[in-house]
């Protein structure tokens, strides 16, 4: 079969390479390695040009050109003409549940990808069993019941091999993430705030990633912290929390940061007062047990094995 691929989520510049651009890259590489039977075309901003309205313009074009049996919606948006089967997928539904996290613009632009997407897309992949929950109902709202199906993500490849490394000389916590509302990172300053009151913890650092990391320096940071602490508003998967515990790093989050599909891993809060209290006192820490579990269980190949079943 011939399949489409959007792959305008690798346009993102370095340093600012987020979800949707660690999703890309890692689904068209498990996509190369684990299915030879279908044949894959790529549209990305460097072998699609022009980049000016490359969706709805320049993607439809090639659709046009040469007929494809599917077409996978990686970034929740879509050409004006696909020529085949639409597969779309979800990352998430934040601005619709926190619209005040969003600008008018993106907010209104997110909406009415959300539009086209519940009305045009014959299958809908999401990456846990609350988005899927949470658009169902949705979905019924547009008096639309659609076939959504959940695939969680795999390990990133780049963080798939745990080492060792030496023991850093001052301590620290770690966030990784955006820099944007939905992240709630005040919750996690306050919170860190608390901890160094306690004088065991006054020689520990918060390090706060968000952009102009390397994914080589992001593996170091994950390895050497204390603990990754995540206490976002909203999460459709929190990929740093699965990259954090695949390196051997415990975390600590809030109840809303957590998917039901790794909340077995973490130590999950509900408060300030159990954030705190939970980081000075980690119950749990992956152990060799837990890192092969969640190897089997959030594997790239398994991923692609039961995409290629939706074609």
């Amino acid at each position: 079969m011939k399949i489409s691929v959007d792959g305008g989520g690798l346009g993102a510049k370095a340093g600012e390479r987020f979800g949707n651009y660690i999703f890309s890259e890692n689904l068209l590489k498990a996509l190369k390695l684990y299915d030879k039977k279908n044949q894959y075309f790529v549209y990305t901003f460097e072998n699609l040009k022009p980049r000016l309205a490359w969706m709805k313009g320049r993607v439809s074009l090639e659709e046009l050109k040469e007929k494809k049996d599917v077409f996978l919606a990686l970034n929740q948006a879509f050409p004006l003409y696909a020529s085949g089967k639409i597969i779309s997928f979800c990352h998430g539904l934040s601005y619709y549940f926190y619209p005040k996290h969003y600008s008018l613009k993106d907010s209104i632009r997110l909406r009415n990808q959300l539009d086209e997407m519940i009305i045009r897309s014959n299958i809908i992949v999401v990456s846990s069993i609350k988005v899927k929950k949470e658009l169902e109902l949705i979905a019924v709202k547009y008096g639309n019941k659609k076939n959504i199906v959940v695939l969680p993500f795999g390990i990133p490849f780049d963080m798939r091999e745990k080492k060792q490394v030496p023991k850093v000389k001052k301590p620290y916590f770690l966030f990784v993430g955006m820099d944007h509302l939905i992240k709630n990172i005040s919750f996690i300053k306050k919170a860190f705030v608390e901890i160094k009151k306690d004088p065991n913890y006054k020689k520990f650092r918060l390090i706060v990633a968000t952009k102009g990391v390397s994914r080589k320096r992001l593996k170091k940071l994950y390895q050497g912290a204390a603990a990754l602490l995540t206490a976002s508003d909203y999460e459709s998967f929190n990929l740093p929390v699965l990259e954090a515990l695949a390196q051997g790093t415990p975390v600590v989050g809030l109840k809303t940061s957590i998917i039901p599909e790794l909340a077995p891993y973490a130590n999950i809060t509900n408060n300030l007062n159990e954030f705190v209290q939970m980081t000075k006192q980690i119950s749990k820490k992956p152990s060799m047990k837990t890192l092969k579990l969640l190897s089997k269980t959030f594997s790239w190949k398994k991923y692609v094995e039961n995409l290629v079943k939706l074609y």
